[in-house]
């Protein structure tokens, strides 16, 4: 009874070995997420993805001359690049010679054309209201949206005045050109899925679909069949 026991037991410990491993690591390294910086990297491995279901956000894209503002996810763009500024919408895009403007949800963002924020201008530094579009006057004065008026901004956009002018052509969205569409899909994807909750799915089995907390619940049964079978020999040999 002891031998074939024992041969049980070094099976199970085998099989074992490999889960205590992987849990072993993934929880190691779960331990120093935040040293690692896991929480702000993402995964970006394309089967991955597909497994966790991820799909690209919508895009929308306004043309500035040989430059491009998308805008998928909370992520803004310049030419393929995510900017250093994140925002859940962007409402226009307008560009001069020595910035671009562009209205988000509760502000305008000025970046230079290398894509360096210059300066984001918000209703507590002088902005009239949150935008809802932008237009550029004959002058190139940027002209503001606003939910019932229409607003001309001063050299910094600090300081606003009401539009008395012709009526303004808002900036609309273009066409999102496919190889411009490929880059910015491929980094939105990217960026939903950090390595901390890819770890975490892993290390509670969850990454393995419906069945795999179950398989994570075997390992332990394993584990404590492992343990009993290592009290129940060594009583033997007493």
């Amino acid at each position: 009874m002891a031998a074939k026991l024992h041969k049980w037991h070094r099976r199970i410990g085998l099989t074992a070995a490999l889960f205590i491993a992987f849990l072993v690591i993934t929880g190691i390294v779960l331990q120093h997420s935040d040293d690692l910086n896991l929480p702000f990297k993402f995964l970006s491995n394309s089967w991955l993805l597909r497994h966790y279901g991820i799909k690209p956000n919508p895009i929308t894209t306004y043309q500035l001359g040989n430059q491009t503002i998308s805008h998928a996810g909370n992520n803004i763009y310049l030419s393929g690049k995510p900017i250093n500024t994140q925002s859940d919408e962007i409402y226009g895009a307008v560009a001069s010679t020595d910035e671009i403007i562009i209205a988000t949800e509760d502000s305008l963002i000025a970046l230079d054309h290398g894509g360096n924020l210059i300066d984001e201008i918000t209703t507590k530094d002088g902005l009239v209201e949150p935008p809802l579009g932008l237009a550029k006057s004959s002058s190139g004065k940027i002209i503001l949206r606003g939910k019932t008026e229409y607003w001309v901004g001063n050299d910094d956009l600090t300081k606003w005045k009401n539009h008395n002018g012709p009526h303004p052509i808002w900036v609309a969205p273009t066409l999102t050109l496919p190889a411009l569409k490929q880059v910015i899909e491929s980094h939105d994807m990217s960026s939903q899925i950090s390595i901390e909750r890819f770890l975490l799915d892993a290390h509670s089995g969850r990454i393995f679909g419906k069945y795999g907390i179950y398989i994570i619940d075997a390992a332990a049964i394993l584990l404590l069949i492992l343990s009993v079978t290592g009290i129940w020999l060594w009583t033997a040999r007493k």
